[in-house]
């Protein structure tokens, strides 16, 4: 059997995706998300308070999704791992990076804070010495069509750690992400595999499951 990780990025960006992404961690459809601590204010208190409790009691990973938005990436990244801790009150249990393909040179300084920290990072296809990492580069599930998902899902490596991530939600006209119309895909393709679990091979975990060895 493999185990696959399904994240949700970016909570944080909008209060309206912020509730799909928790309504999935509820009915247990996605096993992890990832929050973009800069973009949080103060009408997000709600669903920001129950990530939180979710995360205190629910079997789910909560990582940070680091943004780069100038120069000094190494000081971003403490920025940003310090006001998760902040809002959290706890440390993130991995990162990852939020456009990540426009970001690649800057990968290792993300590594070298997760060793540095003890946390797991997103396996962006370079595998960093020291690193807790699922063991095959993440499949982007953010496409229009299902098969191409599924026919990833039932190709997945017995015994390895595999990660799925999407970027789930519904339209909000409030919001100016690049992704917004196509989110309802992702919120389509999640439920979609939930409904056919026993198609597949594999068994969720979360980057949590990950740092103790469970993979």
């Amino acid at each position: 059997m493999a185990y696959l990780i399904i994240n949700a990025d970016d909570f944080g960006m909008s209060d309206h995706f912020n509730g799909h992404i928790i309504q999935l961690l509820v009915e247990k459809k996605i096993t992890s998300t990832t929050v973009m601590v800069n973009r949080i204010s103060d009408n997000q208190a709600a669903s920001v308070k129950e990530l939180k409790y979710l995360n205190g009691y629910s079997d789910i990973s909560v990582g940070l999704h680091v943004e780069f938005t100038y120069d000094k990436h190494m000081e971003q990244v403490k920025g940003q791992y310090q006001k998760f801790i902040d809002i959290f009150g706890i440390a993130p249990s991995h990162l990852d990076v939020h456009k990540e393909h426009l970001h690649t040179k800057y990968h290792s300084i993300v590594a070298k804070f997760c060793r540095e920290k003890r946390l797991s990072f997103r396996n962006h296809g370079k595998v960093f010495r020291g690193v807790v990492m699922p063991d095959k580069k993440y499949f982007y599930g953010s496409v229009e069509h299902f098969p191409e998902i599924d026919s990833w899902l039932k190709g997945l490596e017995k015994g390895k750690v595999h990660e799925l991530v999407f970027h789930p939600g519904s339209y909000d006209p409030n919001c100016f992400s690049s992704l917004n119309k196509d989110r309802q895909w992702d919120l389509d393709h999640i439920n979609r595999i939930h409904k056919e679990y026993l198609n597949y091979n594999f068994h969720l975990i979360n980057f949590n499951d990950l740092k103790r060895g469970l993979g």
